[in-house]
């Protein structure tokens, strides 16, 4: 057994040391890991994380301070001081938002994950373990962050360990992090640990009734063992009851300290209030309250605290005790003083939270202060911290007016911030009497915005008529009444049939607002949405192309384009322009990963598989499908969260086992959520499967679930498969009439893909004699388009019209090359299907179609071989894919494995441009 725990001794963690001398074992390998230890107050955490540290010197170590919890990077600051004077070797962008984020530079608000990639950068520069403890205080952009690099160390030998209380409402900032959950002692060790800590005669009896009733908790065992009596230790006298244990520990301290002098319980307070801050305001503020170091004594002498400022408290618990436990007046007056010896301008932040802690009543005066430090936060990209400044400052002013005014900007800072429910909460305390104006428009786009990220049951629903009413409150402010007219047309395009506002209603809204010649981004969007709704296919393209023309426009900078770019891919959904919106995704990812918007590249990440897999380039939809679940995975969405940007297009095409059940259950999912878009993109996707066995009449009944014919707006993208399906179940006249709706969406788009469909939709109308040439056509326009999907298909088509017709070799030469290119791509249904043809003809077809070849490269390492044969260097491809430079190593030694070559420049010969 080992015996650590008392000093270096542990008492019974075989199993948990042995799973960190494992991780420090393979980090010696090159290996990375991360674990967090997590387990209630005094379970021994630190004990085991003191024990990694000393098998490895090279250690950074920190751990979370409560009063810096508000602090945002503080952490993160404390844990990157050794290895800062390294960061000029970081990629600029990196290097500028860390400067920004430690406050060592001015600058603009840095991105979360920019800042997540510099630590990344520069704790995996060389193998190393690195600890922090006590993660439930550490403020919560230190915590993302740290979090962030946790989930993308592989191949650095870097061990990143953390101590986590158990706490109640915790956020899963750390969600994805392997956790060892560390519980008390077993019976055995904890009497060992309970004999080590008494010095007299212990009663065996009473020790394993010690170890039963403390469930075997170190601190508890240790505390009580020093401090029974010898009647309780020779079982004499009972113990106390209840046992201090967990939260009950807490009270257990409080209770020693109120025995204390005043002086030493204000001393004491003092060091708690302090922690974090600077020795010499602490000193000069136990001067100004006749306190000083030698007041400790009684509480070092029961060894709660330890060290000549700064004070170290034997165990947080102690600290949030002394401090939990302090009189209201007592804890005013420490923190006026130490406001009052907090004169350094760079500690204005600090200052002003002792006043806000110091004050009585409301005093507009303070509630100024915190508001500054809420916008040198924001600054900062410390929208939890802004946040929580503005809440206090609210609650500190006087005038109800202003007072409303900052708890709204206090919500959109907690939006800001990944926090919708807080930010609802914050709403939901405003008086709405006291709401007009801008302030009426900011609260209602925090609400909306909230209600939809958090899950809000009909948030989505209303979330475009709560912007509506948004634009109206701006009043004259054009720039705000804009912006919340687009966020209302991106709610309505999630939501869609399912939301409670009208399109006509959005575009009546846009139009006045747009201008009668708009010349910027902005404008041209709201002017192309409102003519495409009011005016139609006919009278809306030129408007639609104007707006993505301006949204594709190469000087449009990285983050206009990724506020806008989701519009500008409806757009080209609308108009059929495939070739714009792939530009438009491969700019978008460009640009998200160059300014290390994370969120953002998951949505393009989505989009791309989206747009794949309406294409048939299936090997696209997993690259971005693929893609988008490692950046899911980097910024801690959980695998249940994740249920919600699955593709049913693309498994449609797959028809993996068990998708007739699963499908209709994501059905009800999107429709609970008011997801309109991804409830019809689903319904589709199960028409498609219908289509691609066979079963052209439920295809063509839920296609009509879909369309609105006689309209062929939004689900014009529909159409084609409502004409096979209708063709094929011998509705013609469903046929006849969704063809028709084709064609004026066709012939105004008049993109090489929309026309294609549209020869390929009439050949299935057509006389014999006409049938082949449109069929022709149709092969010919879909090989200048994007459409790898529509190409097949539409030779599965020909071919199957070719064999009915009885010409053998013609039919062969279609069917053989759709079958082929279905299987190229996985295309399970599609395939089967063409094979079925061909088997008619006589044919022997091998099925199914085959797995892909386990040695071809994964996407990730695709990715990193892409980029490595354009010449980019290691530390380029790292800052690019949100890797570190050993972990692109890693995968390039892969690659040049797989293929067998031995250089960057032999790549050029693998991989397609």
């Amino acid at each position: 057994m080992r015996l650590f725990g008392q000093g270096d001794r542990l008492f019974g963690r075989d199993s948990e040391c042995a799973r960190l001398d494992g991780l420090l074992r393979e980090a010696r390998g090159g290996r990375s890991a991360a674990l967090i230890l997590r387990g209630e107050a005094g379970v021994g955490k630190t004990a085991l994380l003191r024990y990694a540290v000393s098998t490895i010197p090279a250690t950074l170590t920190i751990s979370g301070i409560e009063s810096e919890a508000d602090f945002p990077y503080a952490g993160l600051h404390r844990l990157l001081i050794p290895v800062l004077p390294f960061r000029d070797q970081l990629p600029a962008r990196q290097r500028a938002a860390l400067d920004v984020a430690c406050g060592l530079a001015e600058g603009p608000p840095p991105d979360l994950y920019l800042v997540s990639l510099a630590a990344l950068t520069l704790l995996a520069s060389e193998p190393r373990v690195c600890v922090v403890d006590d993660v439930q205080w550490l403020d919560p952009e230190s915590a993302r962050a740290l979090a962030f690099v946790a989930r993308r160390l592989h191949a650095e030998g870097v061990v990143l360990l953390f101590g986590q209380r158990v706490v109640p409402d915790d956020p899963g900032l750390f969600a994805g992090v392997d956790v060892l959950d560390v519980g008390g002692l077993g019976r055995d060790a904890a009497m060992a640990l309970l004999s080590d800590v008494v010095t007299g005669d212990l009663d065996l009896g009473l020790a394993e009734q010690i170890a039963e009733s403390t469930g075997g908790n170190p601190l508890a065992l240790t505390d009580l063992g020093r401090e029974l009596t010898a009647g309780q230790l020779a079982g004499a006298s009972p113990l106390p009851d209840p046992v201090p244990i967990g939260s009950r520990l807490e009270a257990h301290y409080s209770a020693r300290v109120r025995a204390y002098p005043e002086i030493t319980r204000t001393w004491l307070v003092l060091a708690a209030a302090g922690a974090g801050g600077r020795t010499d305001h602490l000193l000069s503020a136990a001067r100004a309250l006749g306190a000083g170091p030698e007041d400790a004594a009684p509480a070092e002498s029961d060894r709660l605290i330890s060290g000549f400022p700064p004070i170290d408290f034997r165990h947080p618990l102690v600290r949030s005790a002394v401090y939990g436990d302090a009189e209201p007046a007592r804890r005013r007056a420490v923190h006026d003083a130490l406001a009052a010896a907090t004169t350094d301008p760079a500690d204005a932040d600090r200052r002003a939270w002792h006043l806000a802690a110091a004050a009585v009543a409301p005093d507009e005066a303070i509630a100024a202060d915190l508001e500054r430090s809420a916008d040198r936060a924001g600054a900062r990209g410390g929208h939890t911290a802004r946040a929580g400044f503005l809440t206090r400052s609210a609650e500190l002013t006087p005038d109800p007016t202003v007072r409303t005014g900052r708890q709204v900007r206090a919500a959109g800072a907690a939006m800001a911030a990944g926090a919708p429910v807080r930010a609802l909460l914050l709403l939901d305390g405003l008086d709405e009497a006291l709401l007009a104006g801008p302030d009426l428009g900011e609260a209602l786009m925090t609400r909306a915005n909230a209600a939809v990220n958090a899950g809000v049951p009909h948030g989505l629903r209303d979330a475009a008529a709560m912007c509506l009413a948004a634009a109206e409150a701006f009043g004259t402010d054009r720039v705000s009444a804009r912006i919340a007219v687009i966020q209302a047309i991106q709610h309505a395009t999630t939501a869609e049939h399912l939301g409670n506002v009208t399109e006509p209603e959005i575009a009546a809204a846009a139009r006045p607002l747009a201008g009668d010649d708009p010349a910027d981004v902005d404008g041209l969007l709201l002017a192309g949405y409102a003519a495409f709704i009011t005016d139609g296919f006919a009278g809306g393209v030129p408007a639609l192309r104007r707006a993505i023309a301006a949204i594709a426009d190469p000087e449009l900078p990285d983050e206009v384009l990724l506020t806008r770019f989701i519009l500008g891919i409806n757009f080209c959904n609308m108009v059929w322009d495939d070739a714009t919106k792939q530009f438009l995704i491969d700019r978008a990812e460009g640009a998200a990963r160059r300014t290390g918007a994370l969120h953002a590249l998951d949505i393009v990440h989505f989009i791309g598989a989206m747009t794949g897999a309406f294409l048939g380039r299936l090997d696209d939809a997993d690259r971005h499908d693929a893609a988008g679940q490692r950046v899911r995975r980097a910024i801690g969405i959980t695998a249940d969260q994740e249920q919600v940007w699955r593709h049913p297009e693309l498994v449609a095409w797959r028809a993996p086992d068990g998708l007739r059940e699963t499908l209709p259950h994501a059905l009800g999912v999107f429709e609970m959520l008011h997801m309109g878009g991804m409830h019809a993109v689903t319904r589709l996707s199960l028409a498609i499967l219908d289509n691609a066995v066979g079963d052209y009449a439920a295809a063509r009944d839920g296609l009509l679930g879909i369309v609105d014919l006689g309209r062929p707006l939004r689900y014009a993208w529909a159409l084609p498969d409502l004409v096979e399906a209708a063709v094929r179940s011998g509705d013609r006249e469903t046929a006849e009439r969704a063809y028709a709706d084709l064609e004026l969406a066709g012939r105004a788009s008049d993109t090489p893909r929309a026309l294609g469909l549209l020869d390929r939709s009439r050949a299935l109308l057509s006389e014999p004699r006409e049938a082949e040439a449109l069929y022709r056509a149709a092969i010919e326009r879909f090989d200048d388009s994007v459409s790898y999907g529509d190409l097949a298909r539409t030779r599965l088509l020909y071919g199957e019209w070719l064999r009915r017709r009885r010409r053998r070799r013609d039919a062969q030469e279609q069917l053989g090359t759709a079958l082929a290119m279905f299987e190229a791509v996985r295309a399970t249904a599609f395939a089967a299907r063409a094979a079925r043809e061909l088997a008619a003809l006589g044919e022997n077809v091998r099925t199914p179609v085959p797995d892909a070849d386990d040695t071809i490269l994964t996407p990730q390492e695709a990715a990193v071989a892409i980029l490595a044969r354009a010449g980019e260097t290691n530390a380029e491809i790292a800052a690019q894919l949100f890797l570190s430079a050993n972990t692109v190593d890693y995968h390039l030694r892969k690659v040049f494995r797989k293929l067998g070559v031995t250089s960057r420049r032999q790549l050029r010969d693998f991989l397609p441009d």
